[in-house]
């Protein structure tokens, strides 16, 4: 009876949670559509500029040794650091800690914000800057994945840093300090390696940041349904 108790209660917990994710896939694709329409018409001209203003701008500061840094603060938006510390996180969460829905919460906020970057890449095809690029890009520029998935991913690590923190009553304020400073720096960096335009890591970040949001409220009311 135990077993046929818990197997019904993580049931209920994953409809919960699948639930909280296919309606953040419908906000981002509606919210990235939207977008992209505008840019189109209304908003051509203006996005146009904005563009051009901010990465002429961002590009101004180019040094070698800024760039040198770039190229590593980019990387810390790489898949493989993402996957490594998908791993190493989640191993932590699981075996020591024994959070389960944490563990599969950083697993889905990482693959999940990849593979709709994916889709939404191959439904709007927008092309990469036409200038140098100082480091390797391939595929289409709309929306950044590197500043899709870091929002995504370093968001929701973020939070489940700063809400341990908090239930352990300890300072938490410079986790989310750092954390936005890492994901507005692994942004600026694809702008000023030339590999993405403004827009591009801003509408990166309008659906990372629903991605983590959906993702948090699940586990959210997934803990709440522990207490029902």
């Amino acid at each position: 009876m135990p077993t046929q108790n818990t197997s019904s209660a993580f049931s209920k917990q994953l409809a919960i949670f699948s639930k909280s994710l296919i309606w953040g896939l419908c906000i981002s694709v509606l919210l990235l559509t939207i977008f992209a329409k505008l840019s189109e018409g209304l908003l051509y001209h203006e996005l146009e500029m904005f563009d051009k203003v901010m990465g002429e701008l961002i590009r101004g500061f180019t040094t070698p040794s800024l760039t040198r840094v770039a190229i590593i603060i980019t990387y810390l938006g790489s898949a493989y650091i993402e996957i490594a510390l998908m791993f190493i996180l989640g191993a932590v969460l699981l075996f020591r800690l024994k959070h389960i829905w944490e563990t599969i919460l950083l697993a889905i906020s990482l693959s999940g914000a990849w593979l709709l970057n994916i889709i939404l890449k191959e439904l709007f095809r927008r092309a990469r800057p036409d200038i140098v690029h100082l480091v390797q890009a391939g595929g289409y520029s709309f929306p950044s994945g590197h500043s899709m998935v870091a929002v995504a991913f370093y968001g929701v690590i973020g939070y489940l840093i700063w809400l341990n923190l908090r239930n352990r009553s300890k300072p938490s304020w410079y986790v989310v300090v750092f954390t936005f400073a890492l994901i507005l720096a692994i942004g600026i960096s694809r702008i000023y390696l030339g590999v993405h335009f403004a827009s591009d890591v801003i509408a990166g970040y309008v659906t990372g940041g629903v991605w983590a949001i959906t993702c948090i409220v699940g586990l959210t009311e997934i803990r709440n349904s522990e207490h029902v």
